[in-house]
């Protein structure tokens, strides 16, 4: 069996899928303690094996779905905060010589507002959990990511305008 999962696939939402499925797991390890003790009476079936690829699958699956809401949720946020490039304007950038950069660039946006996404989601587990210690940890990480995402989102706009610039004074020279 040949399993290929891009790179993306594994920084963008399986990582923080088993993030968010770790924290979960030691912000609830007294519950946790009554499943495991269940399953170690079962013992010697396999069913462990079974367990490890299943919690695998489960990272994975919470990760896309932390990826989704960072898209449907945090995305219009991010538009209302910080300026974007009208989607056009991007796609002419990229067709004008700055896709990789703009790829890469995009990339980077992406990974980040995922993980404004997971940390928002950490604060509220933490917080509903009453480790208020973590909770503000995990807030401080929303605004540092929000920082950041807001340099990738000055970059963007610079390569953009740069291109649009390039592309329409190429254009005007017979």
């Amino acid at each position: 069996m040949d399993v290929k999962i891009p790179f993306y696939n594994i920084t963008n939402i399986f990582l923080p899928g088993l993030v968010f499925t770790g924290s979960c797991i030691l912000l609830f390890i007294d519950k946790i303690k009554v499943i495991v003790n269940s399953i170690s009476e079962l013992s010697n079936t396999g069913l462990e094996i079974l367990i490890i690829i299943s919690s695998i699958g489960i990272a994975y699956e919470v990760g896309y779905i932390i990826f989704r809401l960072g898209a449907i949720l945090i995305e219009p946020i991010l538009k209302k905060m910080f300026d974007l490039a009208p989607y056009e304007r991007f796609v002419a950038a990229k067709k004008a010589g700055a896709e990789q950069s703009l790829d890469m660039l995009s990339r980077e946006y992406g990974y980040t507002r995922t993980r404004i996404t997971l940390f928002i989601l950490l604060s509220a587990t933490t917080g509903l959990n009453s480790h208020w210690m973590l909770m503000v940890v995990c807030i401080l990480c929303v605004v540092l990511f929000t920082l950041t995402v807001r340099g990738h989102i000055q970059k963007i706009l610079t390569t953009v305008e740069t291109y649009a610039i390039k592309n329409s004074t190429s254009q005007n020279i017979p």
